[in-house]
């Protein structure tokens, strides 16, 4: 619980500074082209940090782990694509009352929109899903479990997720803002569903007794 809400806190801390300080500066270094020499492993970690490639790892860690009966390990995993399902989900259905114009776009002034613009319906236009990030909601659902469980392997894949989610920022696809909330809006899930089927040990149908 501890860490759970120390680094929520973080995010929260994070999303307040991107709305009240950075989202803008951020926006503009990088659409001045800020760090060029890390576009390509921007885009190589917002292509490959997308869950569906999570999520194939996932299920086949999970399919090696079952085959080799190791029930703490299957816990694990499964918490961890579940919560990556969840997450995303849920940063998906935010966006949609959301509305919010994502940093790259220039022929829409910035803001927030809701469902609606100029009596149009725009829940389901890329260009009007920033807030929250679903890539950032998706890795750190996807790997809190595993910190959680197992602390050190965790660390390393909160560090991959925050990479994930500054490839976000870097390629103008997110502000800050969008990101942290993404984060935030992960572990909340990850720490449910932890507490679900690893703390608790649900689903022992499928999973066996913890």
């Amino acid at each position: 619980m501890l860490w759970t809400v120390s680094l929520s806190v973080a995010a929260m801390i994070l999303m307040v500074a991107g709305f009240l300080v950075w989202d803008q500066p951020v926006l503009e270094s990088v659409r001045a082209g800020f760090a060029p020499e890390w576009t390509e492993l921007a885009r190589f970690l917002s292509r490959y940090g997308d869950f569906p490639y999570l999520l194939a790892a996932g299920v086949v860690a999970l399919a090696v782990s079952l085959r080799l009966r190791t029930a703490s390990w299957s816990r694990i995993l499964t918490a961890m694509i579940l919560a990556g399902i969840m997450a995303g989900l849920a940063s998906n259905l935010v966006k949609l009352g959301t509305g919010r114009v994502r940093p790259r776009v220039e022929q829409v002034e910035h803001g927030w929109y809701g469902p609606k613009h100029e009596d149009r319906w725009v829940s389901l236009q890329h260009n009007f899903q920033s807030f929250p990030s679903s890539h950032a909601s998706c890795a750190f659902g996807f790997f809190f479990p595993l910190f959680l469980s197992r602390r050190w392997a965790g660390a390393a894949g909160l560090l991959l997720a925050a990479a994930i989610a500054w490839s976000r920022v870097q390629l103008n696809a997110h502000h800050v803002s969008d990101v942290a909330a993404g984060a935030l809006l992960g572990m909340v899930t990850g720490w449910l569903v932890w507490r679900w089927i690893v703390a608790r040990g649900g689903l022992s149908r499928w999973l066996g007794t913890p």
